[in-house]
């Protein structure tokens, strides 16, 4: 029961979302709290300015000194925070919890200041203000979990009404006081709760989204069948491979690739042992491949592109015959007594591209002059490859 209503109220995730929720939460605590800090230290140090100049530089009085001790404390605990703000920033993503550690902490220590100033003001007035702001400013900016939240703001609360019936003599103020901390705490507690559990709901949110976007997306760049990338992220992703290959003068390398005869094969076997050819066909040149620098793309029917980044023209060829011996020797049926066997034309061109050929979309060409060398190879015998580089 306790489960689904904390699973309602802040989400359910599993060890590894939580580790990059921790995560997320860390960036976002460094990318925006520095500037906090910074505002702090301004402030109290104008604090400290403003009482020196009061007092001629003397502190003469008990109160100035208090308060420039608080002023001094929170300054130099926030220029302290700066450093370690630099120091968590540059060692994430190991840090991450600590990051949020030190947060916390942190931000109890302001309730704390806050809660201090506004006991000592109570010498001389009723006022709050000090505490009011500092508990909202922690409450909206600072990252507490339900029970850390209620650990501070309880903890500090207790203090307070230890604290203020020691300065707070006129027992017809006190009262008032005390019921306005109480609100403002219960009020903060509340807001810190919230965002906690509005964060998380987002961060859920925002996670399926992108998981359901990349469904769609991984649906969308690949073809169903052979689940090979599809003519959709050749026409989107082609460009930035020839870039990369312009930028880093690596050698492209096209292939066109067809089976033999598919139509007779498919009429001979039927189209369930015409897709089973393909499947089969396009895992075992996939076999061949290392996928950080190659890529299958079918490119319509029984016809598919291979494109590689780095084959020298040696190597390429090579490749081509490997091609062509793999699928040779491959066995589509369900028996050797029953093989099935098929075989594949290739159409061979490699380049190195410069930028302004990148530039010029000239890997539509360099796919033609494969296509072409295709067509040289069918016309030629099938069962080969033909090479119409430039060397």
């Amino acid at each position: 029961m306790q489960s689904n209503i904390r699973e309602k109220l802040f989400g359910s995730m599993s060890e590894e979302q939580e580790s990059r929720y921790i995560l997320t939460v860390a960036e976002r605590i460094l990318r925006c709290d520095g500037y906090l800090l910074w505002v702090i230290i301004g402030v109290q140090a104008f604090n400290l300015l403003y009482a020196l100049i009061y007092t001629n530089g003397k502190l003469h009085s008990v109160s100035s000194r208090v308060y420039s001790s608080l002023y001094l404390f929170l300054m130099l605990l926030s220029v302290i925070g700066l450093f370690l703000h630099r120091y968590l920033k540059k060692n994430l993503p190991a840090k991450a919890m600590l990051t949020v550690r030190l947060q916390v902490i942190y931000g109890f220590l302001l309730i704390l200041w806050g809660a201090c100033t506004t006991a000592y003001d109570q010498r001389v007035s009723d006022n709050v203000t000090v505490y009011l702001i500092v508990a909202f400013t922690v409450s909206v900016l600072v990252y507490m979990t339900p029970g850390q939240a209620a650990v501070s703001f309880v903890t500090v609360q207790i203090f307070l009404f230890l604290a203020i019936p020691a300065f707070q003599t006129d027992s017809t103020r006190l009262h008032g006081v005390l019921l306005n901390t109480v609100v403002m705490t219960l009020l903060s507690f509340l807001i810190a709760v919230y965002r906690y559990s509005n964060y998380r709901k987002g961060y859920l949110i925002h996670q399926e989204m992108l998981e359901k976007n990349r469904i769609l997306n991984e649906a969308a760049n690949h073809d169903s069948l052979t689940g090979l990338y599809n003519r959709r992220f050749l026409n989107g992703q082609m460009d930035e491979i020839y870039r990369y290959c312009a930028r880093n003068q690596r050698t492209m390398t096209i292939m066109m690739m067809d089976i033999d005869s598919f139509k007779n094969y498919n009429d001979t076997y039927g189209h369930q042992q015409g897709d089973e050819c393909l499947r089969r066909m396009t895992w075992r040149l996939l076999q061949e491949m290392d996928p950080k620098q190659e890529y299958l793309i079918r490119y319509g029917g029984e016809e598919f592109l291979y494109v590689g980044t780095n084959l020298d023209h040696k190597t390429a060829q090579e490749k081509a015959e490997e091609f062509t011996k793999v699928i040779r020797d491959l066995i589509i049926g369900p028996s050797e007594k029953d093989p099935r066997n098929i075989t594949i034309s290739i159409g061979l061109f490699t380049e190195i591209p410069s930028m302004e050929m990148a530039e010029d979309k000239e890997w539509i060409n360099s796919v033609a002059r494969a296509d072409s060398a295709l067509y040289e190879a069918k016309k030629s015998g099938k069962d080969q490859w033909i090479d119409f580089s430039v060397q």
